[in-house]
């Protein structure tokens, strides 16, 4: 069954086209991986799935529905970790999962129990009470990806999920992603690396 259908997707910025008439089918539960290096268009795509930008022309169809039309309705469906770390460095790794949870509109009486679920599956639970900005960058990308899974996503969009990265935390993240994979969710990766 098809989990993402694009068909003749462009993306121009002025006159330049960085993403340039892409056709792709990506089935539910599939690892798909874009390599490239920097500026090749790799966020710009990721962005355009996730529903942050809309497309010049061609169509993007999650889960039956269209992204330009409905961007709003793919959150429930999605994950999407961004290249940078884009959370809350000032709060804990609990407040900034709270925070996540509360986004996503999951019931406090099932918070604790998925908190307790994704701190385990993370390895972050001896970091609970630690400022985000205080986590080491592979404790930092497993954070933002524990947030990215309070709603249990079908897809999870990573954008260079381990760059930046030391090469224990790097194979602790793959062998997160793996795990994920195993249970249906369909990943489709960036990286400039093709180990």
């Amino acid at each position: 069954m098809t989990a993402v259908k694009i068909k003749s997707l462009t993306k121009k910025f002025n006159q330049l086209a960085a993403i340039d008439n892409i056709s792709l089918e990506i089935d539910k539960g599939e690892i798909i991986g874009l390599i490239g290096p920097d500026g090749a268009g790799k966020t710009t795509f990721l962005r355009l799935l996730a529903g942050l930008l809309k497309p010049s022309s061609g169509s993007i169809n999650l889960e039956g529905i269209d992204v330009a039309k409905n961007p709003q309705k793919i959150k429930e469906w999605i994950g999407y970790m961004p290249q940078h770390f884009s959370l809350y460095g000032d709060l804990n790794v609990s407040e900034n999962l709270k925070f996540f949870a509360d986004l996503y509109g999951v019931p406090s009486d099932k918070f604790k129990e998925r908190k307790k679920e994704l701190l385990r599956f993370s390895g972050l639970s001896p970091f609970e009470d630690r400022l985000a900005r205080n986590l080491s960058g592979g404790m930092q990308k497993k954070l933002v990806l524990a947030c990215n899974l309070f709603h249990t996503p079908e897809i999870l969009l990573l954008d260079e999920p381990t760059t930046g990265v030391d090469p224990i935390s790097r194979k602790e993240l793959w062998d997160i992603l793996f795990q994920l994979n195993n249970q249906g969710t369909t990943l489709l990766i960036t990286t400039p690396y093709m180990d």
